[in-house]
């Protein structure tokens, strides 16, 4: 399963990174990948769109980590 994560550094307080659960999640990678390539930046507005046009907002995917 894989998921779309947002990032942002903050250089006092590290890093902030939180799963976009409005997209669901995928089987693969590709697909995934996809969704961002679909939806960033389309669907961003305000100080996110600054943020992602400046370099400071990053959108990956990350596969979870499944229970043993």
């Amino acid at each position: 399963m894989w998921a779309i994560v947002a990032v942002t550094l903050h250089l006092l307080a590290g890093p902030d990174v939180y799963v976009i659960t409005d997209a669901g999640t995928f089987e693969t990678k590709e697909a995934c990948e996809a969704e961002i390539a679909k939806s960033v930046p389309a669907k961003l507005e305000g100080a996110a769109l600054d943020e992602y046009k400046a370099g400071s907002r990053g959108y990956m995917c990350i596969k979870a980590i499944e229970p043993k």
